[in-house]
């Protein structure tokens, strides 16, 4: 049913929330998932007031894409991803009919500033005007079933260990209602994000900073 499907990220702990429903999908149906954010082509004045430079609201997008990249090699999904600038409804969409994406997964809102203006805001246009399927997911705040930092923690050492990955996790919280752990190795750190809701778990070895 789907081959290609397209997650518009915004770099927020939220965006592993979405990234893991595109990651089940991908999974069932043995799909790329295609990762995009977009530079917003009409926020001068917004940086100039934040005194953020383009260029490093491209780097900051190009960590987020990678953020989400790495989630989903993480379980042996294939992935592509993009750094594009533009209005970002339209961009997507071109983007989407570009690669011929089956589905289209956002989120509905993002976290403030810039990046709840990139996605948050263009979830509506994306729905009323993509020329293929558009899933919307919120971030969850029903049917929560890890709901304090030890059964999180309990989540991500499971995990780590099925995996066999000899690991301490060395701290945890909970971002946009999405659990990080931090986990430290002989050979670096990892993230071990788990979705409070699904209990849905992803390790991530963390980029060096």
């Amino acid at each position: 049913m789907y081959d290609r499907i397209l997650v518009p990220t915004d770099g927020s702990t939220g965006s592993a929330h979405i990234a893991m429903q595109a990651i089940d999908l991908a999974e069932q149906y043995d799909a790329t998932v295609h990762v995009v954010y977009v530079v917003d082509e009409d926020v001068g004045s917004l940086l100039q007031s934040m005194k953020i430079t383009e260029p490093e609201l491209r780097e900051y997008g190009q960590r987020a894409v990678e953020k989400v990249e790495r989630m989903v090699q993480a379980h042996g999904v294939d992935v592509a991803a993009e750094v594009l600038e533009g209005d970002p409804a339209t961009t997507i969409l071109d983007y989407a009919d570009e690669i011929d994406a089956d589905l289209v997964v956002a989120g509905t809102h993002g976290r403030s500033g810039i990046e709840r203006r990139l996605i948050g805001s263009v979830a509506e246009r994306l729905v009323r005007r993509a020329s293929c399927p558009v899933m919307t997911v919120r971030l969850p705040e029903t049917n929560v079933t890890v709901e304090d930092e030890d059964h999180a923690t309990e989540l991500a050492e499971e995990e780590l260990a099925n995996r066999g990955i000899d690991a301490t996790v060395t701290g945890i919280e909970q971002q946009q209602h999405v659990w990080v752990a931090e986990a430290t190795t002989d050979d670096g750190s990892l993230l071990v994000y788990v979705d409070p809701e699904t209990q849905r778990t992803s390790v991530v070895t963390e980029a060096n900073p």
